[in-house]
């Protein structure tokens, strides 16, 4: 496609002509890059358009994989700290109810103190639990409860830990882990 313009009369002849000239040269190479952009992609912007799609899909999915792992891990890590959360609240029961002896009170070892009467009246460590949604996974509360040593002997300190169990022993890493210190109500009302 050529456009021709004709440019106004001046009475400078030449600048007529030169404008003309120019104006011929510029629609020209318009008329060709009309054309020329007409024709499509090349196969190299194809190549290059397919590869950023592709990237772009496995960058997605490698970030749908790594979150669904994620709340795998984090739903797992719930129920264990559920499990620990349960017993924290039986032996905060017992810690309560623990009955007063003012004999505690002046104990002169851990064996004679509240920490120990409080290890000695703990539920037992409940059984194996399977998590919900973990493929049928076992997994098995452990309770580690440690009497102070140092006079007044009133504070139990307990170290819990959810691990995976086989049917036979605890494997791999710890799930879970917390630790606490109870004192019993029955020792606070010993007197100073």
């Amino acid at each position: 496609m050529l456009i021709l313009k004709k440019s106004p009369q001046t009475t400078f002849g030449f600048l007529s002509s030169s404008f003309y000239s120019a104006s011929f040269r510029i629609n020209k190479t318009i008329s060709k890059k009309k054309s020329k952009s007409e024709a499509g992609f090349s196969l190299i912007e194809v190549l290059v358009a397919m590869l950023i799609a592709t990237f772009f899909v496995v960058g997605s999915m490698q970030a749908l994989v790594l979150a669904t792992m994620l709340r795998v891990k984090a739903q797992e890590q719930q129920r264990a700290n559920q499990l620990i959360q349960e017993d924290t609240e039986q032996i905060q029961l017992t810690a309560k109810n623990l009955t007063v002896d003012y004999s505690k009170c002046s104990a002169t070892g851990s064996a004679d103190g509240y920490a120990k009467a409080l290890e000695d009246s703990l539920p037992s460590v409940p059984a194996d639990k399977k998590l919900l949604g973990d493929e049928g996974k076992t997994y098995r509360l452990t309770r580690t409860p440690t009497p102070s040593s140092s006079s007044p002997y009133k504070v139990l300190r307990i170290k819990y830990e959810v691990k995976e169990w086989n049917g036979t022993k605890l494997v791999g890493d710890a799930i879970a882990t917390d630790y606490i210190e109870v004192i019993p109500n029955a020792a606070v009302q010993c007197p100073k």
